[in-house]
């Protein structure tokens, strides 16, 4: 499809509403650390305390992959903090976090961001920012700030690997949270019932940190808890590249039952579809999934889950799965445009364009999934498929973060 089609759906995205909602549960402090060929080569880079998040380090570079190390020892974990801090700057992270933020700065004058144990200074930012904060820590207990080191990278620092879009990323060391970061008090729970009552959009996160059954139960109550009595109610969860199958399959079989909509990438994605055992002729091994390999791994997680909808952003383009019962095709596209265009200013690059990768991503798509309904929008039995080429930033300085930004605003934006 021609470039000049998709330039003129984004010169007329419409206005979107902007309602209020809440974000949940993880939030922190996160240290935005800039690789340079200078810190690589760096004696304090180069310690035997830091090999294992060098390693890391150096294989998400090389995949061009946002991957996450928990670091499960304190004393370790600590000692990292230490020694990185006088480097980088600090600002809110963890998705609730990282989405409170950029929601209230769009426009929407009631964002509720619950969390169980803010520092005060993580309060502190959100609540300078409009955020209004529901904190549920456990009564005559102090709470203070939790960093995390978020180490960003442009590519060509270290060799990429075979068949990698080269690209702007970021690897995150954190500590190990404990599940009290995402479950509710049971004496909390009726100012947390009465607190979500009057809204209609939630976007939830922090999963990561559950590991029993009984915890992935206890998160499931809750999500129900905040859809009772409210049939508007649509939650979004939003996945994260662990890879503690326990953790996924935990948010496979509580999770998603209960959740209306879910944000990943195409990592998480892989990882989702090998725990779900879903393989059609199409898709082969999971590695490194084709446009049309992703689109037909979305529509299988949705129809075994059976969520609403399912968004999938990855470098160059979006895809969309929205179950045809409660779809709006067009509202959808314009949510996905308008996300784009807002994500691609967070990254605070030089220039903006038209990825020419979504582009191609986009034909075959539709060579498979064809003919479009109309640009961007395809029905394939129960689901309507949305995709749209991204704006792509050039000489970003920023890549922390965009995928919650993109997430909660495509989100927000959509109506289903």
């Amino acid at each position: 499809m021609d470039e000049k089609i998709w330039k003129e759906l984004y010169d007329n995205i419409c206005s979107v509403p902007l309602n209020s909602i809440i974000t949940g549960f993880n939030v922190n402090i996160d240290r935005i650390i800039t690789v340079t060929p200078a810190l690589l080569r760096s004696p304090l880079f180069n310690l035997p305390i830091l090999s294992e998040l060098r390693s890391h380090l150096l294989h998400s570079m090389h995949t061009c992959t946002a991957e996450e190390w928990f670091v499960t020892d304190p004393r370790m974990y600590q000692q990292f903090t230490r020694l990185f801090a006088d480097y980088g700057h600090l600002v809110i992270g963890g998705q609730a976090g990282i989405a409170a933020i950029h929601l209230a700065s769009i426009g929407i004058s009631d964002v509720l961001c619950i969390t169980n144990s803010p520092g005060p200074d993580t309060k502190k930012i959100l609540d300078n920012a409009g955020v209004h904060v529901l904190d549920l820590k456990k009564e005559n207990t102090f709470s203070s700030d939790t960093i995390h080191l978020i180490f960003e990278y442009s590519p060509g620092l270290v060799p990429v690997a075979n068949a990698v879009i080269p690209r702007n990323n970021r690897f995150i060391a954190s500590p190990s949270h404990t599940p009290d970061s995402v479950l509710i008090a049971r004496d909390k729970t009726e100012a947390f019932a009465a607190a979500v009552s009057q809204y209609n959009r939630a976007f939830l996160s922090g999963y990561q940190y559950l590991q029993t059954d009984e915890e992935f139960m206890q998160a499931a109550d809750q999500i129900l808890l905040m859809k009772k009595n409210n049939d508007r109610m649509r939650v979004h969860v939003e996945c994260v590249s662990v890879t503690d199958t326990g953790v996924i399959n935990g948010f496979i079989n509580h999770i998603l039952p209960v959740a209306d909509s879910i944000g990943l990438n195409e990592n998480e994605l892989e990882l989702l579809l090998h725990e779900m055992d879903i393989h059609n002729a199409e898709q082969g091994i999971f590695e490194r999934l084709s446009p049309v390999q992703q689109v037909n791994g979305a529509l299988e997680i949705c129809k075994k889950s059976g969520l609403k909808r399912l968004h999938l952003h990855t470098f160059g383009y979006f895809i969309q799965i929205v179950r045809n019962d409660c779809v709006h095709p067009e509202i959808s596209l314009n949510a996905l445009l308008f996300a784009s265009r807002n994500v691609a200013k967070a990254a605070q690059g030089t220039s903006m364009e038209i990825s020419s990768a979504g582009i191609s991503a986009y034909e075959e798509v539709d060579k498979r999934f064809g003919p479009q309904i109309s640009p961007g929008i395809f029905c394939h039995n129960m689901y309507t498929i949305v995709m749209i080429p991204t704006i792509i930033a050039q000489n970003v300085t920023k890549s922390s973060g965009l995928g919650d930004i993109l997430s909660s605003t495509a989100f927000i934006a959509d109506n289903f």
